[in-house]
């Protein structure tokens, strides 16, 4: 269900699970599916889960494009992600 501009305003600002994850972990290259199974795990409510997940992974953009804290490596075919001091 969409939301006004003020509903949005109002929002509070998320801490982006993905970065706090692969910062955790600088020494591992993890898959998109190892990272979502870690942070978002079983959880009941998985469609909602599902929006933060994609929502951080759309923050990271700068991280990987324009900034290269992230790097990415295909390895038989999957992309792995590792952060990159």
């Amino acid at each position: 269900m969409p939301v006004s501009a003020w509903e949005f305003s109002e929002g509070s600002v998320q801490i982006n699970e993905i970065e706090r994850f692969l910062r955790a972990h600088p020494d591992t290259g993890y898959s998109l599916h190892e990272i979502e199974a870690a942070i978002i795990g079983d959880q009941i409510d998985r469609i909602r889960h599902l929006d933060i997940f994609i929502a951080d992974l759309l923050l990271l953009i700068p991280h990987l494009f324009e900034e290269e804290r992230i790097e990415c490596r295909v390895i038989e075919g999957t992309p792995y992600f590792k952060w990159n001091d």
